[in-house]
């Protein structure tokens, strides 16, 4: 069985404000074996951006929650990604294009995104023409909707 990688930036030191030559991204490539972590764990770090030169080419899990992320770059490498959570940022659309930028990818999580239901139906569309089974939540636009390849929306108990 493979050793499952895990990095988190909880116990990187991380930059000050005033270092604006440090970034999250130079922190994570200044691990050694960065490159080699098949998980990745950034809560709360106050991320504005994703670098869209960032190479994750070994990822499958990625953790960006409560942060101020606005947009997935489109270009972003991360051929292996299973998991992409993306919850509490300031993403206010997500290109139905992910649903084949990450091949691998099982579940997207979106929740408290001011997302509109147009677009969360559009990525569940992508996941049907794609033939895939992706967990798309984004449970915060109207009524609780969770959503899983083609399945309706899950009722709330």
């Amino acid at each position: 069985m493979k050793k499952l990688m895990f990095i988190s930036l909880l116990v990187i030191p991380f930059c000050k404000a005033d270092d604006p030559d440090q970034s999250w991204y130079q922190a994570v490539q200044n691990k050694p074996d960065w490159q080699q972590q098949r998980t990745l764990s950034l809560i709360g770090k106050q991320i504005q951006a994703i670098p869209d030169n960032l190479d994750f080419h070994n990822l499958e899990w990625l953790h960006l929650n409560d942060n101020q992320i606005q947009a997935i770059p489109a270009n972003l490498t991360a051929p292996y990604l299973r998991t992409l959570f993306l919850g509490n940022n300031s993403i206010d659309y997500v290109d139905p294009q992910i649903i084949n930028q990450f091949p691998r990818l099982n579940r997207l999580e979106l929740n408290k995104n001011p997302l509109t239901q147009e677009n969360v139906d559009q990525l569940r569309a992508a996941t049907l023409q794609a033939n895939r089974h992706i967990l798309i939540v984004a449970n915060d636009i109207g009524p609780q909707y969770a959503y899983a390849g083609s399945m309706k929306p899950a009722k709330r108990k």
